[in-house]
Formats: structure tokens, sequence, C-alpha cells
């Protein structure tokens, strides 16, 4: 009764929010829940089966995927709109369904999995994000490792190709590794297991205390990030006994097609290294405009601008827009590419021709500031 109750107080909560003031409702209900019933999530979770998606790149497109997989097996509640803090999931899961799929972000993910003792935790990979919050990547591995080891009863998944991911896996019960024939992990010099220096090949690493990617249940191939966290998605999928999905590249790119002041932009969200440098290989047009914040759920360290080379730049159109517009503008200046700089996302817009196309590499909070427009 009093997880009924709770419920009903907290989802008038999400109206008023979505009604007085525009907010997208997606995780005050959530904490309104947990702050008048702290145990929800436990009971929330009871009499379904859970599948919790965590990594520092993909969670959103390869929930989607998954979700859209199980379909085929039952009604499914999923947090689509990213909310992927413990907020955001106790939202999700006020829906009643058969399976719940649920992104959560890398750090809330040992506090919800120990909430909701999951069927499946698929892990995509482990890289540098939000410094001021996640501090080193092994941290978090370490955190990973000893989740995965306490839930016996839990299959967990992952691309065992990022040595943080391998290790999180090293002593769970029940397991499958996969490897996508090895690559290189800009993360990835030292053993996140034992300290000592990573030996990497072509075909991926190897460590004397017998961390590697050569024991892998499922070797598949993949030639981007998404389309990786694609074949996960659908290996997840497949062992909770629904079929395979075909999905396109496409489908799993965080970007949006948007229209202002008759100019056509593209835009990606981008928010540390690895989702700026798939971001810069995926520009073709020869206008280009930079967000950069730096608020909380952005990262406010932004010295991470500095491992990225912005060469695929240099012959391009380049505006910069943000709070943090300086130092982009001075990260670019080092590298000899010249940029013009605006106060205002519209200014920057406007500074292209009427019917221009135009790629724009988005902060997190710029992103969903553009699309909600």
């Amino acid at each position: 009764m009093r997880l009924k109750i709770s419920i009903a107080i907290a989802k008038i909560s999400g109206f008023l929010s979505r009604a007085l003031l525009r907010k997208s409702g997606a995780t005050i209900p959530g904490k309104i829940l947990l702050k008048i019933y702290p145990n929800a999530l436990k009971q929330l979770g009871i009499g379904r089966k859970i599948i919790l998606i965590s990594g520092t790149n993909g969670k959103t497109s390869t929930t989607r995927v998954v979700a859209k997989a199980l379909t085929q097996r039952g009604s499914i509640t999923t947090n689509s709109t990213g909310s992927n803090l413990d907020r955001g999931v106790a939202t999700a899961l006020m829906t009643k369904s058969e399976y719940a799929v649920l992104e959560v972000d890398e750090l809330h993910l040992i506090k919800v999995a120990q909430d909701l003792n999951p069927d499946l935790v698929l892990l995509l990979n482990l890289t540098r994000d939000q410094l001021h919050r996640m501090h080193e990547v092994k941290k978090v591995a370490k955190r990973w490792h000893d989740l995965a080891k306490s839930l016996p009863e839990t299959k967990f998944i992952g691309d065992i190709d990022d040595p943080f991911v391998a290790y999180a896996l090293s002593d769970a019960n029940k397991t499958m590794r996969i490897s996508f024939g090895g690559r290189p992990h800009e993360d990835g010099a030292v053993c996140p297991a034992c300290g000592k220096y990573l030996k990497w090949t072509r075909n991926g690493f190897s460590c004397g205390c017998g961390l590697s990617n050569k024991e892998a249940d499922l070797i598949l191939e993949a030639n981007s990030a998404a389309m990786r966290n694609a074949q996960l998605a659908n290996v997840a999928a497949k062992e909770l006994g629904a079929k395979e999905l075909k999905v396109e590249e496409s489908e799993l790119e965080r970007s949006t097609l948007i229209k202002i002041q008759n100019r056509n932009l593209k835009v990606r969200l981008t928010k540390n290294p690895a989702s700026w440098r798939e971001a810069l290989n995926g520009v073709s047009r020869d206008k280009v405009i930079l967000i950069l914040n730096a608020r909380e759920v952005d990262g406010i360290d932004t010295s991470w601008l500095w491992d990225i080379d912005f060469i695929s730049l240099e012959n391009k159109e380049v505006v910069v827009t943000g709070e943090r517009a300086l130092d982009m503008i001075y990260r670019l200046h080092v590298q000899g590419i010249p940029t013009k700089d605006f106060k205002e996302i519209d200014s920057a817009v406007k500074s292209f021709p009427s019917g221009s196309d135009i790629d724009v590499l988005a902060a997190y909070t710029a992103f969903h500031s553009l699309v909600r427009a």
C-alpha cells in the first residue's frame, strides 16, 4: 500500500512538472518516489525481467535496440529519454511490464543493480568522461568488477576488447565475453587488475596477470563503435529469447536533423574524447559549428580537449560557441585551425548563408537544448 501511494504522489508531481514547468517529467517522479520511499527500486523490480545497460558511450542507442528486440517477447518499459540515474530508472519502473530495459549511468549502476538484482547486465565500454565525477577510469572498473562478482545469478555480457570491461567480467560467475578482434584503447596503458603495463598488439592486449581479450566466448565483426554496440545489443536480446534485429548504423547515431533560420543542421552529441572522435569522423559538410558547455552533466573539466586531434576540420569553415567557447578556440588555434566565435547559438547559425548545410557537434546540454527547441 505504501508503494502504491508513493507512486501516485510521484506521478502527480511528474504531471505538474510537465504542465507547469514544461519539464520532461523523466526524473522528477523518480526523485520524489525515492525521497518518500527509499527502497522503492527493490520493490519495483519484483516480477519482471530486468536488463541493465551501461558504458561511457552508446547507452541510449543500445538500450533502444534491446528494447525493440524484446517487444517480440512481451511488454517493455524503458527510460528512452536517457534519464539514467537512479531517479530516471525509478520513473521508468513505475510503468508495469514483463521486461524492463534500462540504461544506467556508470556510477549509479552499482546501487541500481544491487537493488534490482537484474537478470542481465550489458557492459559496453569504459573511457574518460566527466572527470570531476568519475575520476580515474580504473576506479569505475574496480566498482564494476566488485559488482559483477557480488551478483552470481546475473549474466554479465561485455566487450572484452576494452580492458576495463574485461577486468569487470574477470571474476563474475555468469558471463559472455565478446571480442571484435581487438582494437587500441587510449586509456588502456596500464592493466586495471594488477597495475602493470599491458602488452598491445593489433589483435588486442594481454598482461602477465592473465587479463586479456584472448578468451572470448564469441568473436564478432563490426567496423565502428556504433555497430559494435548494435552487435552487443543483439547478443543480449538473443540471450533472452528474442530474434536478432537488423540495425543500420544511422539508427544508432546520437544525432538529429533540425532546421533553424532556413539553415539545415545535423546535430551530433559529443561529451568526451571517444564521442568527439566518432563525431569528427562523421563530419561531411564544409560548415561546422562546435558548441562546448561545461555544466555538471557535460563535465566541468575540459582538459580532455587536448587529447583530441581536430585536423579533420583543417579545411572547413569552423564557428565556435557555448559557455566554454574560449577553451575550444584556444585548442583549435594551437592546431592551426582558424575559427569565428559567437556568444549565442542563433548568432553562430546566422553567420552562415541562408540554405547552408551545417554539421553541429554539441555538448550534452547544448544538444538537448537544440533538440527541444
